[in-house]
């Protein structure tokens, strides 16, 4: 039987797999200094907490290919986390790869990054590189890691356009390679256009757009454990900072607490989220698109 291209070729009741994509940098660079210190304060140390063996290109000291070894975490893996602090290509590349695998995947960049706009409205930690952001950060990763991984479908935009459960659940090697083959030549095709500056105006919109936030009361209705887990996706939800509990009244099963924002809520994909966790929410927008908080 041929073996599909989201099996895992490790046995079972092997240990959980991350791998990081991060831009690396030559030895002793800003950059390879800032993703060693992300990855040794924050990423291994949440990651082995939960259970994660974790694994980085620059650490790999298998004999063979590197780029086949990176290629197969990529694709294989329980988990990837990719940083996309400074844009690399590689890691840019990396990350369409695993797009197209429809596998689980957590996404962050320092404060300041400027995404693309294809996947700017995709869920993103961002942090400060410093000793603050390292402190900030780590909960926030943990948070993600359990949300990452027991959504039942895996959302990004490759999928969206291509239907993912035809690539998840059913194909045959050669047309997994295929699809991955033409999904990545459009990708290089749109990023010639970036740097050719087709793309320049969509950038400068977004960097001339003004600074917002939002604050919303949520009044949520259902069992303990199902309202902790629709209050943590929330906490995933795009542009999303804040989720604090402001009642908690388990004998009831309601729950109240207010969400800060940097921009508007979905409250389409805040209704999924809910209905799949089988809790009913109320929300009130206290404060729309003022400035700070």
């Amino acid at each position: 039987m041929t073996k599909k291209l989201s099996e895992s070729p490790k046995e079972e009741n092997t240990p959980k797999k991350c791998f990081i994509v991060t831009p690396i940098g030559v030895d002793n660079s800003a950059t390879r200094r800032a993703a060693d210190g992300l990855i040794n304060a924050v990423m291994k140390p949440v990651l082995k907490s939960l259970g994660y063996e974790v694994y980085v290109a620059h650490e790999i000291a298998a004999p063979g290919s590197i780029t086949k070894q990176v290629i197969e975490h990529v694709i294989y893996d329980d988990l990837v986390v990719a940083n996309l602090s400074e844009l690399n290509p590689n890691v840019m590349y990396e990350l369409a790869v695993r797009h197209c695998v429809g596998l689980p995947i957590i996404v962050l960049a320092e404060n300041g990054t400027r995404l693309p706009f294809d996947i700017s409205d995709e869920r993103t930690l961002f942090f400060e590189n410093d000793m603050a952001g390292v402190v900030d950060l780590g909960p926030r990763l943990a948070i993600a890691v359990e949300a990452a991984m027991t959504l039942e479908e895996v959302d990004n935009p490759v999928l969206r356009v291509t239907g993912s459960k035809a690539l998840r659940e059913s194909v045959d090697t050669d047309d997994a390679q295929s699809f991955l083959i033409k999904k990545l030549d459009y990708i290089e095709t749109f990023i010639g256009e970036i740097k050719s500056g087709a793309m320049s105006t969509s950038f400068t919109k977004a960097a001339s757009a003004p600074s917002q936030s939002w604050l919303y009361e949520m009044d949520m209705e259902g069992d303990e454990g199902s309202s902790d887990k629709a209050r943590r996706a929330i906490g995933m939800m795009p542009g999303v900072n804040q989720v604090l509990v402001t009642k908690n009244t388990p004998v009831e099963s309601k729950f109240s607490f207010r969400v800060r924002s940097v921009s508007a809520l979905d409250f389409s994909m805040l209704g999924d989220i809910c209905n799949k966790l089988g809790v009913g929410v109320v929300v009130r927008t206290l404060r729309e698109g003022a400035i700070g908080y």
